[in-house]
């Protein structure tokens, strides 16, 4: 499992998870076959390799549709028929039922710039402002496309010089001439470009000069991303640093009892506001209560000050827990409007820093909020928490991967300390097997445990969550007559 945070000023503010065997797709490419096609919905079905078919639309025709939408470019009618091959780029994962989303207008990221090798436009990210700063960029970028072809200026160039760009221009025109010559040379469906993992992606997408350092507990991690952004001139490449604490590297930035807290349906502020969190296939609803909030010299008063609170905490939770589609808050009622004016106002100050789209609609006379974010990836709760054996989904427990990492965490706390020799971990019977099956240690087991005792007692009461972790100085300390020596 790998994992990627953001933490500004000691507190957690991204969170990113993919595991090893993930089936993660948004932004590969593939060769695809057209196996249904939808006239009347301007639509068809592609079979592009995965078990469910991928949903192509006009819809999806323009990837980046704040930028295009707001220069007047349209999309192209789908001109495709059944049996027909196609280029097809995923723009979103599965999701329920649902196949992922496809697109024939195929968008190369780089550090800098988004490549569009066959829409010829050029613009500038809505998040650069300056319009003389912008009018320089489309002047540069413009001289740099290559004919029927167009870029986006990202948020990055800001911080580029004029050569950064173009070298990373040229990669991408080159990139994109691999990519076409591997689609060609495909006798059938195929990926022929993968976006990269979760780290890459994340590190080439969040970086800037504001980013102190990128902390990595992997040697390999730290060589190879290191290697990747040196690769793709992309800078600050000296801050990828090798973390090597005695402590498990997210329990000394204490980012697992934050990740604790977000699987949380409630959330309760220090003010003593609470939050709810609602989940829905069609929609999330986050209900503000202010429980013991007791600012204010009325009541007015009290319930503006607590709707301040909860807006900036809810900006952070969404970011945190990356809930995608249509989001409803129902904030306290207020009765004067420049109290709900300034309420939104405060939401949308905060939601500038998601780097993902977000739109806010004013309050309703409910005290109601629409809050549209485009879905990226999978929300954090679907990740790190599965069905309940017992309830068949109605509730979750906790994933096995994700107990193993906080039992990790917790066995290099205890051998941080040189005294102890051996642990007796207490776990529940199911996820104990899980364990074994899995070789979860088996890697800390043969290198930096290899001359600990590890024993795991399965326990049927425990919940899967809850797990104990004891430590001794001997190694021939008396055990439970269940338990099984780790490896």
């Amino acid at each position: 499992m790998s994992s990627v945070s953001l933490v500004e000023s000691g507190k957690l503010k991204e969170h990113y998870v993919e595991y090893k065997q993930s089936s993660y797709i948004t932004g590969n490419i593939y060769k695809g076959k057209v196996v249904n096609v939808l006239t009347g919905l301007q639509s068809a079905f592609v079979n592009f390799g995965n078990a469910r078919n991928g949903f192509l639309s006009v819809e999806e025709a323009l990837g980046h549709k704040t930028v295009l939408g707001a220069a007047g470019v349209m999309p192209k009618l789908l001109d495709v028929k059944e049996g027909d091959y196609v280029m097809v780029q995923a723009t979103k994962e599965e999701l329920g039922n649902k196949g992922a989303r496809l697109t024939t207008t195929v968008t190369l990221p780089g550090r800098y710039v988004i490549f569009l090798p066959n829409l010829d436009f050029v613009g500038v990210s809505n998040k650069i402002t300056d319009p003389e700063t912008r009018e320089k960029l489309t002047e540069f970028l413009t001289k740099l496309k290559p004919e029927n072809s167009g870029f986006i200026a990202r948020t990055a160039c800001l911080e580029a010089k004029k050569n950064e760009i173009t070298t990373e221009v040229k990669r991408l025109i080159q990139q994109w001439k691999k990519i076409v010559t591997a689609y060609n040379e495909a006798e059938g469906i195929k990926m022929v470009y993968s976006d990269g993992d979760l780290i890459f992606r994340t590190v080439r997408d969040m970086l800037s000069s504001n980013i102190e350092a990128i902390v990595c507990n992997d040697a390999e991690t730290v060589r190879s991303l290191t290697e990747a952004m040196k690769e793709r001139n992309i800078k600050f490449y000296d801050r990828v640093r090798y973390y090597e604490g005695q402590y498990d590297m997210f329990d000394a930035f204490n980012i697992l009892g934050e990740v604790d807290k977000l699987l949380d349906r409630r959330v309760k502020l220090k003010s003593g506001v609470t939050l709810i969190f609602d989940y829905t296939e069609a929609l999330t609803v986050i209900d503000v209560n202010t429980a013991q909030f007791a600012r204010g010299s009325n009541h007015e008063e009290t319930v503006f000050r607590a709707n301040l609170d909860a807006a900036k905490e809810i900006a952070r939770q969404i970011r945190l827990r990356n809930i995608g589609g249509i989001i409803v808050v129902d904030f306290i009622d207020m009765t004067e409007e420049e109290h709900k004016n300034a309420v939104v106002e405060e939401l949308k100050k905060e939601l500038v820093f998601d780097r993902t789209k977000t739109r806010v609609m004013g309050m309703s006379a409910l005290g109601l909020v629409e809050i549209t974010r485009k879905k990226v990836g999978r929300e954090l709760s679907t990740v790190l928490l599965d069905k309940c054996p017992f309830c068949n989904g109605d509730a979750h427990a906790q994933s096995v991967d994700y107990v193993a990492r906080k039992i990790k965490a917790g066995l290099k706390r205890l051998f941080a300390d040189k005294k102890y020799r051996t642990a007796i971990v207490h776990i529940n019977s199911v996820l104990a097997e899980a364990m074994f099956t899995g070789k979860y240690f088996s890697a800390d087991c043969e290198t930096i445990w290899k001359d600990k005792r590890i024993y795991i007692v399965p326990e049927k009461e425990l919940l899967n969550r809850n797990f104990t972790i004891n430590g001794s100085e001997d190694a021939a300390v008396v055990v439970p007559s269940s338990a099984r020596l780790l490896y």
